[in-house]
């Protein structure tokens, strides 16, 4: 019903935008340039560009998530849970594919930089390409992997990322998410919960763990620029049970260091990609900083 309303509001404000007009015409005077950018056009772009753009990120979004709940029972794929949600600023959504209230082993995944309402679709398809992959895992046990964007991420690689305070502003909202599905919990077992983090995603986490207690079984960080700590065993679970990944031509681990990076006796700006770090260094054949969660590469397979 919120999705349906917050939808119904967007269409409204996208019809309520005069059309836009053609950017640019033929020059009059048939010199160069060829073309001209419209006098009318640039009027119409002060007045209602970033509105509009704004609107159109949001109703992508909301289709994103429409399109996932359309295609529940496609290829055995689990019914889907929207948990949280908001239109405002850059958006919220937390999108889980099969239900966290009951599943024997829940994923609860944070995106970086640049996430927003308009980009979830692609962070909601990571999260079903790890539902798939766990669900194919030997034994019965049921799972529910999570998207949780529900927090304003850095909106710019250069001018926002670099800076902490989405991280810490944001961890204490995650802390309560993943005591909120302790105290949504329908059945008498308790879950296995594994924290997966994506570029600042896991600066968020390291965040999560260093002002509070995370509650999870598990951390699996990809792409890693720093999480504020300098341990693996500063992140709030079991000795082993931190996991990292770093693809070759992955640049963001070793720029992002310096913001994010832990601090302490053994080493400045320390990240978990470093040995003294102590986290488990899992292979990926992949290359770049997007590709960690690809069906075929051998990330996915770990």
């Amino acid at each position: 019903m919120v999705l349906a309303e917050a939808k119904a509001q967007v269409q409204l404000e996208l019809d309520k935008i005069p059309a836009e007009p053609a950017k640019y015409s033929a020059n009059p005077n048939g010199s160069y340039p060829a073309v001209i950018q419209n006098a009318g056009w640039t009027k119409w772009n002060e007045k209602y560009g970033a509105q509009k753009a704004r609107a159109d990120s949001s109703m992508k979004g909301m289709q994103a998530i429409e399109d996932r709940f359309d295609s529940t029972g496609i290829k055995g794929l689990p019914e889907a849970y929207l948990l949280g949600f908001s239109a405002e600023g850059t958006g919220r959504a937390v999108v889980a594919n099969g239900n966290p209230d009951t599943a024997d082993h829940q994923a609860v995944y944070v995106p970086g930089t640049t996430s927003n309402l308009g980009s979830i679709g692609g962070d909601i398809d990571r999260m079903v390409n790890v539902w798939r992959a766990a669900d194919g895992s030997p034994g019965d046990d049921s799972v529910s992997t999570i998207t949780w964007l529900g927090y304003d991420a850095p909106q710019s690689i250069a001018q926002d990322a670099p800076f902490s305070h989405y991280a810490n502003d944001g961890a204490p909202a995650y802390n309560q998410f993943l005591d909120g599905l302790d105290a949504s919990r329908t059945v008498d077992s308790d879950p296995h919960r594994t924290a997966i983090g994506h570029s600042y995603g896991t600066t968020l986490i390291g965040s999560a763990a260093r002002q509070g207690d995370l509650n999870v079984d598990d951390v699996v960080l990809a792409g890693s620029p720093g999480v504020q700590v300098s341990k693996a065993d500063q992140m709030d679970v079991p000795k082993g049970h931190v996991w990292n990944q770093e693809a070759d031509g992955d640049v963001v681990p070793d720029l992002g260091r310096f913001g994010h990076g832990g601090t302490d006796w053994d080493g400045p700006w320390t990240i978990p990609s470093d040995e003294r770090f102590g986290a488990n260094q899992m292979g990926t054949d992949t290359e770049g900083h997007s590709d960690y969660w690809n069906e075929k590469p051998l990330s996915f397979r770990t």
